[in-house]
């Protein structure tokens, strides 16, 4: 769980293409992904989602866009995974936005990609 103020004032869109935009909420971090409030929206299990994060830090909006599959989805309820290295950078920009920058350049901009059977 990420240790930060930032649970309360995060948002976060989805961006499943055959449905477009979908507001989420974080419930919940883990070592891997996220939880989050979907509403009414049910997405499909083993879909890649664009998640973009956006929050108000320091007088200045931060946007950080990453790529994410749906592990598990009940109505109102999503779990997003996200690949190791872009989960990492993805908690280090959320606890400090130029850590991440500095700790894996080049990290931020990674889309994952897996195969689906």
């Amino acid at each position: 769980m990420l240790n930060t103020p930032l649970n309360e004032s995060l948002h976060l869109i989805l961006n499943y293409r055959p449905l477009g935009l979908v507001r989420a909420t974080p419930k919940a971090f883990s070592a891997f992904g996220m939880m989050v409030e979907t509403g009414c929206i049910l997405l499909p299990n083993q879909v890649e989602v664009d998640v973009t994060l956006s929050y108000r830090r320091e007088g200045r909006n931060r946007v950080h866009r990453v790529s994410a599959w749906v592990t598990r989805s009940e109505p109102g309820e999503t779990c997003l995974e996200f690949d190791t290295e872009t989960w990492a950078a993805t908690r280090l920009f959320l606890d400090d936005p130029l850590s991440a920058l500095y700790a894996h350049p080049g990290a931020l901009g990674k889309i994952p990609r897996r195969e689906i059977n």
